[in-house]
């Protein structure tokens, strides 16, 4: 399961916000990345895998550029899930 999730989570960070996603497709992403760290293994994802900081900072910022409220929604609630750890090791 630990191994499927940081897949997914390297699939969608590979992306970096590239001006071809539409927004939908980008909020898309961030609300996975969302779902995905809420889960032991994604949390452990966030502070162990490499780069997975910095990649994650770079599509924000990238996302934040585009003035949409949706994707700057996504883009905020993802870090608020970040910074709001409710697992239980």
């Amino acid at each position: 399961k630990e191994k499927l999730i940081n897949n997914a989570i390297t699939a969608l960070l590979s992306q970096e916000g590239d001006i071809a996603a539409s927004n939908a497709e980008l909020e898309s992403q961030f609300q996975a990345v969302r779902r995905l760290v809420a889960s032991k293994a994604g949390f452990l994802a966030f502070t162990q895998l490499p780069k997975f900081r910095e990649r994650l900072g770079v599509k924000v910022v990238k996302a934040l550029k585009r003035n949409n409220d949706g994707v700057t929604h996504a883009s905020v609630d993802m870090l608020c899930a970040l910074m709001c750890v409710s697992i239980k090791f």
